[in-house]
């Protein structure tokens, strides 16, 4: 039983032409899940012929905007949708302060946020374990800056996939993602330019290799690469096979 992984954006918060802000469509063991919800997932999830009506579980790593721009949209089309019936639900999983953020929606835009008998929140912790259908989904320690943050590890019948969200090098996190099929890694900016709490190509590379990953996808990635592929510089010390993200690319575990 293979891992399905659909690329909805490989970009950031800077607008581009050719790059939605991050966020993964992952399927396997008969659930859809999204891993992260930054500006234009929903959307991005329609253009592959699925319906946002099929989420119901989203994965967060964190909470800049992104990361969760669409969760507002989310809110108000499961409000104003009459295909939405009273039964639809959704469950949010996300690192510590996940019910202040989602509430602070409601701040913004009155009754926004789904009520209990639709939504459930999951705040985790790292090395929390939740068993989803046939995968196991366990959270790891993630570096941005100090602030609140989570890598995810899914494994199913074998298989692995390990997304890294945003955050800086640590050989906790190459622990972590030891022995992944799939490492999918934020990729920031250049090794010329690093910046706190994210990664570059030569980082990425270090971490592959200390994990032993099988694969690396890179993502999060900053227009200030220019047509420079980041990939070539993960190469140099990761000898795996190195994919560079593109919205719309699907890689099956």
């Amino acid at each position: 039983m293979a891992l399905r992984l659909t690329v909805l954006g490989s970009g950031t918060i800077v607008p581009s032409q050719v790059r939605r802000a991050t966020s993964l469509l992952l399927e396997g063991g008969g659930e859809d899940i999204l891993l992260d919800c930054g500006p234009g997932a929903l959307q991005s999830i329609e253009e592959t012929g699925r319906s946002y009506r099929d989420i119901h579980r989203i994965l967060l790593t964190h909470f800049h905007p992104d990361h969760t721009l669409d969760l507002g949209r989310l809110f108000s089309a499961i409000k104003n949708d009459t295909a939405v019936t009273g039964r639809h639900w959704i469950v949010i999983y996300g690192p510590e302060g996940l019910e202040d953020f989602v509430s602070g929606w409601g701040g913004l835009y009155g009754g926004i946020v789904p009520g209990d008998d639709m939504l459930n929140l999951v705040p985790m912790e790292p090395g929390y374990e939740i068993d989803i259908g046939d995968m196991l989904i366990t959270a790891g320690q993630a570096d941005h800056g100090g602030r609140p943050a989570l890598a995810y590890r899914i494994d199913l019948s074998g298989r692995s996939i390990v997304y890294t969200g945003d955050t800086s090098y640590s050989e906790r996190l190459a622990q972590f993602a030891s022995g992944a099929d799939l490492l999918v890694s934020e990729c920031s900016f250049p090794d010329e330019s690093p910046a706190e709490g994210h990664m570059t190509p030569a980082m990425v590379g270090e971490m592959a290799a200390s994990a032993g990953a099988g694969e690396v996808l890179l993502v999060h990635m900053y227009p200030f690469f220019g047509e420079t592929d980041p990939a070539a510089e993960v190469r140099r010390r990761f000898k795996g096979k190195v994919t560079t993200g593109r919205d719309g690319l699907i890689i099956e575990v």
